[in-house]
């Protein structure tokens, strides 16, 4: 009886076939040839940057170059009185201070005063013990969009198209405007029934 010997040490493909008593037979794969890329040499993608390009050249209606505005001083002082009109605004980041002057002088050259600007985020401040997560970006929601100066009209002014037309005096449903030719205080129906 012959005696099989079982070892825990793997064999390689050459002692196998030595043990076997048969040549080693060449493996059929082929090795792999080494990668080239269809055009050029290999590139990382660039992430995190801005484009080498400059932005204004293909735009058709580049930005205006910023001008300050003359009221700048007088908008930082404007943004620098903020923390005393409510805690929520305490802490605005000094980073945004100017960004937020900015917005103010805008609301500055529009015609508004420093009381229009404080009334306005003032009226839309949320209530009391609401927390406001991030002031400088709240204001800045806030003073992006100028409102337009709405100017005082003037009282009981008429249009240019009702120039010179006084209310009749007399009894009507409506008021009746008419265009007196003198002194008169009647329309010339209320005049016409009042003479016959």
């Amino acid at each position: 009886m012959t005696q099989q010997l079982v070892s825990s040490v793997p064999l390689t493909a050459d002692q196998a076939a030595k043990l076997l008593g048969r040549e080693p037979v060449a493996s059929p794969q082929v090795v792999p040839s080494p990668r080239k890329p269809a055009a050029g040499e290999p590139v990382t993608p660039s992430t995190d940057r801005h484009p080498k390009k400059d932005p204004e050249e293909d735009t058709p209606n580049p930005p205006p170059a910023a001008q300050e505005s003359p009221r700048i001083d007088d908008a930082r002082a404007v943004i620098g009185t903020l923390p005393a009109l409510s805690p929520a605004l305490r802490h605005i980041p000094p980073g945004m201070r100017d960004e937020l002057a900015r917005l103010a002088a805008r609301w500055l050259d529009a015609g508004h005063t420093s009381s229009d600007i404080h009334e306005h985020i003032q009226r839309c401040l949320p209530g009391a013990g609401t927390l406001v997560q991030r002031p400088g970006g709240f204001v800045r929601y806030l003073l992006r969009d100028v409102p337009a100066k709405e100017l005082p009209r003037p009282a009981n002014r008429l249009s240019p198209r009702l120039e010179g037309a006084r209310e009749c005096a007399g009894d009507h449903t409506q008021p009746m405007l008419f265009r007196p030719l003198g002194d008169e205080t009647h329309c010339p129906q209320c005049a016409l029934k009042a003479r016959t």
